[in-house]
Parts: C-alpha cells; sequence; structure tokens
C-alpha cells in the first residue's frame, strides 16, 4: 500500500468523450487527495484518452488497450491499486466534492472491509434532469444486490483474498464478487451519505442479462434464492417489452409529456 494513496479510484472507459470529462472534474474538486485516479481504456476511438491526458493533475495512471470486457478492465485497475481501499467510478458519473473526505474519515474511525453509503441517479430526457436518493439494504444480499456497486469502497487486500471479478459474467460480476464477500463474512459497514451520482440510460438502455447471471450465480453459492432470482428475470424481460414500446413512440409529442409527466412523479 502506499501511504499517498488512502483510496484508489478505478474508471473503466470506452468511448467516454462525452462524459468521462465530468468524472475526473468531480475528483479534482474532492476536498480530500489522498486518492490516485486510475483510468482503464478499452482503447476508445474518439476523444477519450486526449481528455483523459488534459486532467494530468488528477489521473495518476492510465493505460489504453483491447479488453475481454469492463470487468477485465476493473481487474486490470485492481492490478495497478496502491491504495488501501479501492472504488470504482464510472467513466459518466461522478463524486460530490466531499466523498472522499467522507470515506477516509468513516474508514479511519472503522476500519471495515468494506464501506457502503447511498446513491443519486440521475436520469437526463431532452433538457430535463430527473434525479432521486437511493438507499442500499445490505440484507438483500442473497437474494439481490444490497449495495450500489459506484458507492461502495473495498479494501485492496479483501481482493488479494478473494481474487478479482469473475469474466465469466458479463453484467453481473459485481454481484457475484459482493456476496461471495459476504457469504466469507466480510466487514461491511454502512455510511449513510450519499456519495456517487449515478447516471441511469435511456429508455430502451438496460439488459435483463444480469438477472439471468445472477440465477446462475445463485446456484452456484447455493444462496437458495435462485427462484426469487428468476422471478425478477421474468419481470425485467416483462418491463423490456414496455420500455421498448415507450421508446418507439416517445418521440410523439403527446407520448413524450405523459412520459416526462410520470417520470417526475417517480424521480422528483
Amino acid at each position: 500500500m502506499n501511504d499517498k494513496f488512502f483510496i484508489s479510484i478505478i474508471t473503466v472507459a470506452y468511448n467516454s468523450a462525452a462524459t468521462i470529462g465530468r468524472t475526473l472534474e468531480s475528483l479534482r474538486q474532492q476536498t480530500d487527495k489522498s486518492f490516485e485516479s486510475i483510468v482503464i481504456d478499452g482503447g476508445s476511438k474518439d476523444a477519450t484518452m486526449e481528455i483523459v491526458k488534459s486532467f494530468s493533475d488528477v489521473v495518476s495512471k492510465s493505460i489504453s488497450e483491447p479488453d475481454k470486457g469492463i470487468y477485465d478492465a476493473m481487474n486490470k485497475g485492481i492490478a495497478l491499486a496502491e491504495g488501501k481501499y479501492v472504488a470504482f467510478l464510472n467513466s459518466d458519473d461522478a463524486y460530490f466534492p466531499d466523498t472522499v473526505a467522507s470515506v477516509i474519515a468513516f474508514a479511519e474511525e472503522q476500519n471495515p472491509d468494506i464501506i457502503y453509503g447511498n446513491m443519486q441517479k440521475e436520469r437526463q430526457l431532452g433538457k430535463e434532469l430527473f434525479t432521486r436518493i437511493e438507499k442500499p439494504n445490505l440484507q438483500k444480499m442473497p437474494e439481490t444486490m444490497g449495495v450500489f456497486h459506484p458507492a461502495t469502497f473495498a479494501k485492496k487486500e479483501l481482493f488479494e483474498r478473494l481474487g478479482g471479478y469473475d469474466l465469466r459474467f458479463r453484467l453481473a460480476a459485481d454481484y457475484h464478487w459482493f456476496l461471495r464477500a459476504y457469504i466469507e463474512k466480510a466487514d461491511f459497514r454502512y455510511l449513510d451519505k450519499v456519495l456517487v451520482k449515478f447516471s441511469v440510460g435511456g429508455v430502451s438502455n438496460f439488459s435483463c442479462e444480469s438477472y439471468r447471471e445472477g440465477i446462475i450465480i445463485q446456484e452456484e453459492l447455493n444462496t437458495g434464492y435462485a427462484d426469487k432470482m428468476r422471478v425478477l428475470y421474468e419481470k425485467c424481460r416483462r418491463k423490456r417489452i414496455k420500455q421498448q414500446i415507450i421508446a418507439k413512440f416517445v418521440r410523439l409529442p403527446i407520448i413524450k409529456r405523459l412520459y416526462l409527466k410520470k417520470l417526475k412523479k417517480r424521480w422528483n
């Protein structure tokens, strides 16, 4: 561990020129600088790496090369990390200015294996930004993802003990890792604070594959909740069909107005 860096913040990127500036700027604005920023780029074809280079005062390490998916890139970042804790900040998300300071103060007081906190979800539709605060539920971990990956900070030594993310899983390797940590009695501690701004995709930008992978994970780890995960998978599939219909018609002015009205009730 490098005493200079308490936290290693890993950002995985691919063709993220439109958003990564916001992410890195949020790191530049941190009130506590006891962190290193590591960018793992998958060989972007746009200006992502040029933007990363413009944040040389923030980014400690960066590589740009093809990878085998997001979790392969995350594992590369873990291998480079020198901090006591490791965190992942998506290339379209952002921390609040006091996120690092709050996490370090909490960690120094309690020294847990994993710190997990609240998350602000953000959804852009046209010129309007919708937000809502989400709180985790660790007790749900045997059934489904009980923490928010972008709002977690895990000890580097825990990754060394459990290993990195399992590349068999394309979308749910984080759930697999956190569930294993939970089963192995890792010390999870809740920091009741909003730690990250998480960008949610558009109406057609989501997949049910994570639930399908979740079924496999449940069966392999013998949690007894595989059938519940199957129910979530089927529910997601029905929602997916509904969202595809919405995506097709939301461009119509009257449908868009109705959709915006519904979103306002749900998100604000």
